[in-house]
């Protein structure tokens, strides 16, 4: 993909952006639809980056912006509710579409169906805090749904990661899948904190504003290289040293604080808008690859759907289940009743909040093509179908906006 046609697509993607929100429209819907149709005109290159493109240079500044804006002391307060539904919900949701892909695909081995259902698993909390915010929610409910989409982000990439070693047979430092995932937690973790504490340590001793935010711009990247380095969780490393720098950002100065935070809004922005744009394009191709590979088009979309109202269902099913456990074991006596459980109308805001956004479709743009051996990998152009419905889907389904 030439550099011509990815400053075409962003610019596209701007222009559509813009007219999107005059009309008061849904423009990650719009950028995907138009660019669906556009992928049909006849002569247009098929715009493919590479997978690890998506995965290293355009998730770790969306992850690292988001956590750089969350509160330590809220994301610690509320730490047992954002735990049981960034990492409890999303691993519910990912094995159960494991499970229910595997039986209904044929052509998917369960590892290709585990990748799936970690690209689908990560919903985004955007929407539905911005949703919240007009109803007037509580700011413990935001909160939360805020701490969510950064660890649910992290779990799930992290679970990609591992699906997708073992799909591919590449060399892991141990056999264990358990043991090499909680050694992709912690070494992620700690690889960013290191990070993180050292560049804080130079910006503190520096009083230059864009070189400190020249420096920012760099810490996501080099955060997510160093951890893949070690074999370790890249996007951990990246969540880890947002959240750190984020609290530490009062050390710096005023004129230091709003230039950087306007260059990650805009940034934010391109790189949502060109992913969504960019999946978009890819429809036609997909498309022809489900049918190159002598698979019915209609069945295949038929198998996305019915994994679409699997995803919408696994987390609403979860958290009831949850707070009806937890409603239990307080009634009978067994658990204290504290001032941090959620009403059932919080609940229900909670579950309610399942979109799929520019995280699933980056991810499902970042499975490799090919396995060590050299076979394709099973069921990709299959995979990468299902994400795109699930996020239009589970989008489209709720109230807008559904930026990421």
């Amino acid at each position: 993909m030439s550099g011509t046609w990815i400053l075409l697509v962003v610019v596209a993607a701007i222009a559509v952006t813009g007219l999107a929100n005059r009309g008061n429209l849904q423009a990650p819907l719009v950028l995907v639809v138009i660019g669906a149709l556009a992928s049909f005109i006849p002569g247009l290159p098929q715009l493919e980056l590479e997978p690890h493109v998506l995965l290293g240079v355009v998730l770790p500044p969306l992850l690292y912006s988001a956590a750089l804006r969350f509160s330590v002391p809220t994301f610690k307060r509320n730490l047992s509710h954002i735990l049981r539904l960034g990492i409890g919900t999303v691993l519910a949701t990912a094995f159960a579409v494991a499970f229910f892909a595997e039986w209904l695909v044929p052509e998917l081995t369960f590892g290709a169906a585990l990748v799936l259902g970690a690209v689908v698993a990560p919903t985004d909390a955007v929407s539905a805090v911005a949703v919240g915010r007009r109803l007037g929610l509580p700011k413990r409910v935001i909160a939360i749904l805020t701490g969510e989409g950064l660890v649910n982000d992290a779990t799930a990439l992290t679970l990609f990661t591992v699906a997708v070693s073992a799909v591919v047979g590449t060399q892991v430092l141990v056999d264990s899948p358990v043991v090499f995932f909680g050694y992709e937690v912690v070494g992620g973790v700690a690889a960013g904190l290191v990070l993180a504490v050292i560049v804080h340590w130079v910006r503190a001793h520096m009083d230059h504003p864009s070189l400190e935010t020249v420096l920012g711009l760099v810490i996501p990247f080099t955060a997510y290289l160093v951890a893949e380095e070690i074999h370790a969780s890249g996007v951990l490393a990246v969540v880890a040293a947002g959240l750190y720098m984020g609290h530490r950002a009062t050390d710096l100065s005023v004129t230091t604080r709003l230039q950087e935070r306007y260059v990650w809004e805009s940034l934010d922005i391109l790189l949502e808008m060109f992913v969504f744009a960019y999946m978009g394009l890819q429809l036609k191709f997909v498309l022809d690859e489900v049918t190159d590979n002598g698979y019915d088009v209609v069945t295949i979309l038929l198998y996305a759907f019915a994994v679409l109202v699997v995803v919408m269902l696994v987390r609403p099913v979860w958290g009831l289940l949850n707070w009806g456990r937890r409603r239990a074991a307080r009634t009978a006596g067994l658990s204290r009743i504290g001032r941090d459980q959620l009403s059932f109308r919080e609940h229900i805001v909670v579950s309610w909040a399942g979109m799929r956004g520019v995280v699933t479709l980056a991810a499902a743009g970042g499975i490799p093509f090919v396995l060590e051996s050299g076979a394709p990998f099973p069921g990709r152009e299959i995979i990468h179908l299902t994400a795109i419905v699930v996020a239009v889907g589970t989008c489209s389904s709720r109230v807008r906006p559904c930026p990421r």
